[in-house]
């Protein structure tokens, strides 16, 4: 017979993840797709679009200098979604980039490759965080890509992050992240 105590571990992890996630009132993936014919962005796209973007997401100790502001970089109507956060609301999503910039020491993202197909943007990154999820710091480096589209005037309306935030982010939260390797746990190949 199986384990119930593991069930129960399994059961209690999706449940926090689910908590700890705020959910659109569509779900993830079908709000991503009704997004993309409503949102058309410029087939312009320069390399300065892409790379205010890299640059807005990569920063140094927050004393070290100014935080800047992501409404020069994001347009309006927006469709905002890094797995932590899905919305169609401007200024939430303003007001989450914020406070990742204010919650992390430090944040350098890495492009690996960029691919421009007319008005859609991919960059594949490597991201390098450190942050404090309740007493230490942690280390993060986590993997992704982010499809973007830029307005005319070269700001943000659609940004969808491919990325695993248990492994980047909820891992090092204590208690969360003991339950997350328990889950993995189930789908390792040893067992």
């Amino acid at each position: 017979m199986k384990n119930p105590t593991r069930h129960l571990v399994a059961a209690v992890a999706l449940i926090a993840l689910a908590a700890c996630s705020q959910a659109p009132r569509t779900a993830y993936a079908d709000a991503y797709r009704d997004a993309l014919p409503r949102l058309q962005g410029t087939a312009e796209v320069t390399p300065a679009m892409t790379d205010r973007f890299v640059a807005f997401f990569s920063h140094g100790s927050a004393e070290d200098q100014e935080i800047p502001d992501p409404a020069e970089l994001y347009g309006e109507p927006l469709y905002f979604s890094d797995t932590l956060l899905t919305t169609e609301n401007r200024e939430a999503a303003l007001k989450h980039l914020r406070r990742m910039h204010t919650g992390t020491r430090s944040l350098q993202v890495n492009v690996i490759d960029l691919q421009v197909d007319g008005q859609d943007v991919y960059l594949i990154w490597q991201m390098m965080a450190t942050f404090e999820p309740v007493a230490s710091p942690v280390q993060s480096n986590s993997i992704g890509v982010t499809h973007l589209r830029f307005d005319d005037e070269g700001r943000i309306i659609l940004h969808q992050d491919f990325w695993d935030s248990a492994e980047g982010l909820y891992r090092h939260v204590p208690v969360l992240g003991r339950l997350i390797g328990a889950v993995r746990s189930r789908f390792d190949a040893d067992e």
